[in-house]
């Protein structure tokens, strides 16, 4: 008779033979508290093996554990729930928690269509702990908060859980993972021509969720408020990177690393202090300076700041170059603030990634051309992405009360990644979005000579992006200083009538 070993961690495969790998920041944060708390586990690794799903399964076969922890984005949900449900027909009394977006942005409905036991809402490491606690101890489940579980009557979802700071939870421990391996792969730093691909690249938190509430954005901390870490836990872990794991760069794995000037421009002093060396990227605003009410002498010094303390990478979301689509998306942003921060990040010498995304509901052939537009201007080639509504946002709201999504698990099993077609919301057909991104792409490719081919122009994969240094224009814009902002939960996408739509069935 084989052994029932206590706990098991399981670490999803979302992109099968992509040129790089990141360590999963979520997943170790959960494994490093449950270890503090004097808890054993075992660790299946499929992302950096992709094992393939026979492999998966005979593991599990002939491994039998009493709990098993594992979480996805809802991307991977088709994924999860064939891991799931396979789990439970081998091992129908192993207790099975699912967490991240994939089981806790629709909980009722992941728990009522897979084998699942429960679900994690919200942040994990305390609610996973809590509940194999209780039920080790036989207690009800209803008193874990940020947990929804099955029983007998159905579906229970139990009160959210109030967070608490970020510094209360232990620094990850990244030895459960063969970090070699993962060290081990390319990286695509664009630092300059001499930066190797192999370099030592690791990952670091500096936040949870995000001062703001975009209505195609769906994270793991979506009703939390944007907590920042203390910058002395920040470089105790980045000193450990450094002396353990020889690491040489680090990126900051946040929705939003910095909400605001002031936040960045501490963290820069803090860096100076420790005389610590290291490069490294950031998720940041559009309105990083602007927002900040900052002049363009001043938001330069903190970039040059940023610069000097080893910045070589900021990445931000253009999203798009329309700003009707820009307050459709709930972005709080102007199309201007774009240019002023690529012209003081490129002053400053510090690459600039962006993102865009296509086919909002008022997407026409004219609003693609503005946000190439901009890019063209800009110099910066994005990441191209379409509208995927994704559950517990304003945008998968708007889609059900549309009737662009009937069956919301068909919905869920038939999507893959944001940079796929999966539903087409727009008056345009996926030829025409296609067409235009095809010249847009064009214009772009030849004038940053990236050598893409047509295929390339949405799925780029790794390229040198190219370092501009024009000088622009400053651009007007004074928005209201802000470091952080509570959720806004207010406006009703499902019910909404947009312009758009008002002038196209009034022409009809």
């Amino acid at each position: 008779m084989n052994t029932i070993m206590d706990t098991l961690f399981v670490n999803p495969c979302l992109r099968r033979g992509f040129f790089t790998k990141t360590l999963p920041v979520g997943l170790a944060s959960v494994m490093t508290y449950y270890q503090n708390q004097g808890r054993k586990f075992d660790l299946l690794d499929i992302d950096i093996h992709e094992y393939d799903d026979e492999y998966v399964e005979n593991y599990i076969k002939n491994n039998q554990f009493k709990f098993v922890l594992l979480g996805a984005i809802v991307t991977h949900y088709k994924w999860i729930k064939w891991f799931v449900n396979m789990v439970k027909k081998h091992h129908p009394e192993t207790f099975v928690i699912v967490g991240n977006s994939v089981a806790g942005s629709i909980p009722e409905l992941f728990l009522s269509k897979t084998l699942a036991d429960a679900a994690v809402i919200g942040e994990g490491e305390i609610t996973a702990y809590e509940t194999i606690k209780a039920l080790e101890r036989g207690e009800d489940l209803t008193n874990v908060e940020g947990l929804a579980f099955k029983n007998k009557d159905g579906v229970v979802i139990n009160p959210p859980r109030k967070v608490g700071l970020i510094d209360d939870l232990p620094i990850i421990n990244w030895d459960f993972f063969e970090v070699e391996k993962y060290l081990a792969k390319p990286i695509n730093l664009m630092d300059s021509e001499e930066a190797s691909q192999n370099a030592r690249a690791m990952p670091v938190c500096t936040a949870r969720g995000c001062a703001f509430k975009c209505s195609f954005c769906h994270y793991v901390f979506w009703n939390d408020p944007y907590r920042n870490r203390s910058h002395e836990s920040i470089l105790v872990e980045i000193k450990r990177n450094i002396e353990k794991y020889n690491a040489e760069y680090i990126n900051f794995w946040d929705d939003l690393s910095f909400a605001s000037a002031k936040q960045v421009d501490k963290l820069c002093e803090q860096i100076f202090a420790s005389g610590l060396k290291f490069k490294w990227s950031a998720s940041i605003r559009v309105d990083l300076f602007s927002r900040a009410n900052l002049n363009r002498e001043d938001s330069l010094k903190i970039a040059r700041k940023m610069k000097e303390s080893g910045c070589f990478m900021c990445g931000f979301s253009l999203e798009s170059g329309s700003q009707e689509i820009l307050d459709m998306m709930n972005k709080k942003i102007e199309v201007e603030a774009f240019m002023e921060t690529v012209d003081i990040l490129h002053e400053a010498d510090i690459i600039c990634n962006t993102s865009v995304v296509f086919g909002y509901p008022i997407e026409t052939k004219e609003t693609i051309q503005e946000t190439f537009e901009q890019c063209l201007k800009a110099r910066v080639y994005p990441s191209i992405g379409f509208l995927l509504p994704l559950p517990a946002t304003g945008m998968y709201d708007y889609a059900l009360a549309k009737g662009h999504i009937k069956d919301e698990e068909e919905f869920l099993i038939s999507i893959t990644e944001r940079q796929d077609i999966c539903i087409n919301m727009t008056k345009l057909s996926d030829e025409e979005i296609m067409d235009e991104i095809k010249v847009g792409g064009k214009k772009l490719n030849d004038l940053l000579k990236l050598g893409l081919t047509e295929d390339r122009y949405v799925k780029t994969g790794n390229f040198k992006n190219y370092k501009a240094k024009k000088k622009w224009k400053k651009l007007p814009l004074d928005p209201e200083n802000i470091e952080r902002n509570e959720n806004d939960f207010s406006f009703n996408y499902g019910a909404a009538e947009f312009k758009y739509e008002e002038s196209i069935s009034a022409s009809e």
